[in-house]
């Protein structure tokens, strides 16, 4: 059975959450990580993340800048992990994001983009997983924080540290709701 459903629309409600209600303790680590590395006037700076810190989440973890390019914003992926290009089917490093995703899904991730970067806090997002912009076949939960490329503080962030993971209709794991009542959802972080 195929079940087809519309792609996520960028006009939904952002609400805001807690570390503690992230869903997934990988995530809860990784925003806890993120938390000791900011101070209370700026985000982290790039050099201040190592991935030595959280090897097990290399796979998964994608680094993404921003780029002005006359007066719009795209995202470039500056390097992203295997299991990345094992669920995408394509590696994406050095990809623009509107060069690999669908435009409405692309419009969704833009506004998560956007606002861990203008909120200077990490943003919690799941969606439902559509191969070739069509066949739903997978949730897909990330944590999105923002970053600063240099080392002049305090910097207007421009990087997003990601660390994304997916759960197939088949596979066991963390999610067990309900497939057709999957709404996207962007939540920002507020103890962060």
């Amino acid at each position: 059975m195929q079940i087809f459903a519309q792609l996520p629309h960028s006009t939904l409600e952002i609400t805001t959450g807690t570390i503690a209600g992230l869903p997934d303790e990988r995530l809860r680590h990784l925003a806890t990580y993120w938390v000791t590395r900011h101070s209370a006037d700026s985000v982290p700076a790039r050099s201040a993340i190592d991935p030595l810190d959280f090897p097990a989440l290399l796979p998964n973890i994608m680094l993404i800048e921003r780029v002005m390019e006359n007066g719009s914003d795209r995202y470039r992926f500056r390097l992203a992990g295997t299991d990345i290009a094992r669920y995408t089917g394509r590696e994406l490093t050095g990809c623009f994001l509107d060069d690999v995703v669908p435009a409405d899904y692309h419009e969704y991730v833009r506004q998560m983009n956007r606002v861990a970067l203008t909120r200077r806090r990490p943003v919690y997002s799941s969606s439902l997983y559509h191969d070739k912009g069509d066949f739903v076949n997978a949730i897909t939960y990330r944590l999105i924080m923002p970053l600063v490329s240099g080392s002049a503080r305090p910097a207007e962030p421009d990087l997003l540290f990601v660390c994304q993971f997916w759960q197939r209709r088949a596979e066991p794991g963390a999610w067990n709701g309900d497939w057709r009542s999957v709404m996207p959802e962007i939540r920002v972080i507020e103890d962060a």
